[in-house]
């Protein structure tokens, strides 16, 4: 377990660098719209007028006015956090960091149990990637099928997750779990 532990926080620097890579350069905004920012501007006044931070669909309702608004156009499904927050926040990085490492420790606990049976590399990897698509596929590619997310980011995000897992997975499989295991 205690070689999982240090796999784990191994494999959840990688995945912090990938994310930097991907979410801390400029080829970050290939995956969303930016409106002027006038416009951004009267957005953050609108939603001052929320009555609390959470998730919002706009518009909403069972009366035939918002299914009329819903099919009209335009609709939202809009994150709201009222309190603010720093752009690039510290303590957001080191809950991601934790988020990572959870993470990679729960792959690696996948990896523990289907070592004694798997103990080829490249078949541990094919757990590893296939593990991690079904859990994208299900919960990423959800997002633009049931609640209207775009594509664009959506597949980004997900490429992204896809990546991330398997180099985690990867160092995991690689250096932190048995190469094979005594027969009986």
């Amino acid at each position: 377990m205690g070689r999982l532990l240090v796999g784990s926080l191994v494999a959840a620097v990688a995945m912090f660098l990938i994310g930097f890579v991907f979410y801390g350069t400029p080829l970050f905004s290939n995956a969303y719209k930016t409106a002027p920012f006038e416009t951004q501007m009267a957005v953050q006044d609108a939603l001052k007028a929320l009555p609390a931070s959470g998730t919002y669909f706009i518009p909403m309702g069972a009366d035939e006015a918002a299914m009329a608004a819903h099919r009209a156009g335009p609709t939202a499904m809009l994150r709201v956090n009222l309190q603010g927050s720093e752009m690039m926040d510290p303590i957001g990085m080191v809950k991601g960091f934790v988020h990572m490492v959870v993470s990679a420790f729960l792959l690696g606990l996948l990896l523990l149990r289907v070592a004694p049976k798997i103990w080829n590399f490249g078949e541990r990897m094919a757990i590893v990637v296939t593990a991690s698509l079904a859990v994208i596929v299900f919960s990423r590619l959800g997002e633009p099928i049931w609640f209207g997310a775009d594509w664009p980011f959506t597949l980004y995000v997900a490429v992204v997750d896809l990546i991330s897992l398997s180099v985690a997975g990867f160092i995991l499989a690689k250096w932190f779990l048995p190469k094979s295991y005594p027969a009986g």
